[in-house]
């Protein structure tokens, strides 16, 4: 129970995890501008200075990406760090083998070297994001395939432990393509 003059060291690890996700979060909405998030948050700037009947042109926004690339990177050392404390990692056993796996030790390869082919294929989302041209989305679908690769090899050497932080790696780095990929206008 908690009471109003006790400090609980957890409580420190798990606001740092909280607030290392909160900054993530909002630095890849302004860093890779996902679903056009940054565009609109400008457009919502530009029209309430218009509606408060100032007419000097909008200043700041060209910040809108090196703030949301600090806000990134910050926001994902916090969360790897209160992740490590709050869940009690010890960094001996991220490296420890769990379990012996037998014959799924040959399939895991085989599933990841599909699920990558299946991405990069020719409607695949990591080729249209290559195909764009821009970097943070070369470089997002880069980051992508390397995090299933490294699952892939996690979950074959049977280091289920580690293979959970790269999961949760490989699954916010699809979500960043995905989400950072222009919208698809129907074919009139």
């Amino acid at each position: 129970m908690l009471t109003a003059g006790r400090t609980d060291p957890e409580s420190g690890h798990l606001f740092m995890l909280c607030w290392g996700v909160a900054a993530f979060s909002i630095g890849c909405f302004l860093a890779f501008n996902l679903r056009g998030a940054r565009d609109r948050f400008v457009a919502f700037l530009q029209a309430q200075q218009a509606q408060s009947g100032r007419t000097a042109p909008l200043r700041g926004t060209s910040a809108f990406p090196v703030v949301g690339t600090a806000f990134v990177v910050l926001g994902a050392g916090c969360t790897v760090l209160g992740a490590a404390e709050v869940f009690s990692v010890d960094a001996h056993s991220l490296f420890t083998r769990d379990r012996e796996l037998g014959a799924l030790t040959l399939a895991f390869p085989l599933f990841g070297l599909f699920a990558l082919w299946g991405l990069w294929h020719r409607r695949g989302p990591l080729r249209a994001a290559w195909a764009t041209g821009r970097a943070a989305l070369r470089s997002a679908a880069a980051l992508c395939c390397l995090a299933l690769l490294g699952l892939t090899a996690c979950l074959t050497l049977g280091l289920f432990t580690l293979g959970a932080f790269v999961l949760a790696l490989t699954v916010v780095t699809a979500a960043i393509t995905l989400l950072a990929l222009p919208r698809r206008t129907p074919a009139t």
